[in-house]
């Protein structure tokens, strides 16, 4: 497939939220790799980078570098999930109108009828008759609800109810005075139409995830044209253009392959030292321009704890990148360029939302991640394929909304909006692995989201049919 590719040369193509390629063709099982090769780019005179007049702004809003307090104990359970309960009241009871009347589950009267509430969920199932029962609680005590199957809206609903979740609740009360009827369920969301922020400098943001250095299946050809577009020296004058622009490179996880991710992962490896493929990794990052700024977050392969959220790379693995600037974030990160916020996570949850809402498929991530902002929260279910850290803050909650919302994990590209907020999952520089093809998941590789934060459009840089 490789070759069939890579004798059809072409520059990079630019893609949007409209296309949607799909590769079907099976991958061979992986050659042995030579180790990186250099790579000669050439000086391009007349290619000025206009990024490098301005000066980079960056200031971190949020992250848990240089914060963890968890020892797992019960108390940091019950003081994560207390502030995730009262955060997410507050945006219920200040946001949502619908739920404004909310009361103590400990206040339900049975001589009333109509009830608000506000509560955290504990247990959800469906019945023998088809119908949905939630079971919520709060800081006074617990109540069951019922979605009736016949109810489709609320059906529908409370099929996107999760555990740990936090929602608001407005329901009648049962005749037989055990069981409230949903009416309505409220989750906090964002407002429907979010300003979009611009600013007045002409630069840009890329977003590069899942590069895994250190795999047989690492994309060298399609990442030597991405170098090679990013320094001016392929595109037509469009695209160099917009490389003459980008300011900042953020890496939302998955730097490097990693050691024993997945099973008989040390086969498919061309470096098989984790410390040898961040070297790797700093390497080719000398021949990116240095007036761009790099920003490097961890995901579930990279050395960190496994367990969310992820602090920044310890300093071993800091001291290995210099030349430029070098920011080092956590996972998830909020942080900001320009005043333009960005919230980056790697999106290991992806999985737990789309196993547990139907509706949801894994390779459809844009799609989750409105639903994540519906729910204002990354990763609600504790015990799922998201490993979770016990902290005393939520830093899963999205408790501001941002301008640009990113994910990387599942391999895919996409960009959307959802009111107001970009989306954008990011891509990856790593073909199909066995894993990957016993899955019957064939990734999308070699797509660079670009946003102009001077207009606010996201577009895709595609170099998976590029020829260096």
């Amino acid at each position: 497939m490789l070759s069939k590719i890579y004798n059809k040369p072409s520059f990079p193509k630019e893609i949007n939220e409209e296309e949607d390629e799909e590769d079907t063709e099976e991958e061979t099982q992986p050659e042995e790799k030579k180790p990186l090769q250099p790579l000669d780019i050439k000086t391009v005179k007349s290619w000025k980078p206009l990024a490098r007049d301005y000066d980079s702004e960056v200031r971190i809003l949020n992250d848990i570098t240089g914060k963890r307090t968890s020892e797992g104990t019960t108390q940091d359970f019950v003081s994560l999930f207390r502030e995730r309960y009262q955060a997410i009241r507050k945006i219920l009871t200040t946001q949502r109108r619908e739920i404004s009347q909310f009361i103590p589950i400990n206040r339900i009267k049975k001589t009333m009828v109509d009830v608000q509430l506000i509560g955290i969920v504990k247990n959800v199932k469906n019945t023998h008759n088809g119908h949905r029962l939630i079971e919520i609680e709060d800081d006074t005590g617990s109540a069951t609800l019922m979605a009736l199957k016949s109810n489709t809206e609320i059906m529908q609903l409370a099929n996107e109810v999760m555990l740990d979740e936090v929602i608001g609740v407005v329901g009648k009360i049962s005749k037989n005075k055990d069981l409230i009827i949903v009416q309505n369920i409220i989750y906090p969301d964002i407002k429907m139409h979010q300003e979009r922020k611009r600013i007045e400098s002409p630069l840009c943001v890329a977003f590069l995830s899942d590069v895994h250095i250190g795999s047989k299946m690492f994309m060298e050809t399609e990442w030597n044209a991405f170098l090679r577009w990013i320094n001016g020296d392929l595109g037509n004058s469009r695209q160099r253009d917009v490389a003459s622009k980008l300011k900042y490179l953020v890496l939302p996880g998955d730097l490097v392959d990693g050691i024993g991710i997945y099973p008989n992962q040390e086969k498919e490896l061309s470096i098989s030292n984790i410390y040898d493929q961040y070297q790797a990794l700093a390497k080719q990052f000398e021949y990116i321009p240095d007036h761009i700024t790099i920003l490097l977050q961890p995901g579930n392969h990279d050395a960190v704890r496994p367990a969310e959220p992820q602090p920044a790379f310890e300093k071993e693995i800091r001291d290995l990148f210099s030349g430029k600037e070098f920011i080092f974030i956590g996972n998830p990160s909020y942080f900001s360029l320009h005043g333009i916020n960005i919230l980056s996570y790697h999106g290991q949850s992806l999985l737990d939302y789309s196993t547990s809402i139907q509706s949801l498929n894994y390779n459809e991530p844009t799609e989750v991640m409105k639903i994540m902002l519906k729910k204002r929260h990354l990763a609600p279910t504790y015990g799922g394929y998201t490993p979770l850290a016990p902290e005393h803050e939520d830093y899963m909650l999205i408790n501001q909304v941002p301008d640009i919302f990113v994910t990387g994990h599942v391999h895919t590209s996409s960009i959307d909006n959802y009111r107001g907020v970009i989306l954008i999952n990011a891509s990856s520089w790593q073909s199909q692995t066995s894993y990957q093809k016993m899955m019957n998941f064939v990734p999308d590789s070699a797509k660079l989201p670009i946003v102009d934060l001077k207009t606010g459009n996201a577009t895709a840089m595609d170099f998976s049919k590029t020829s260096t």
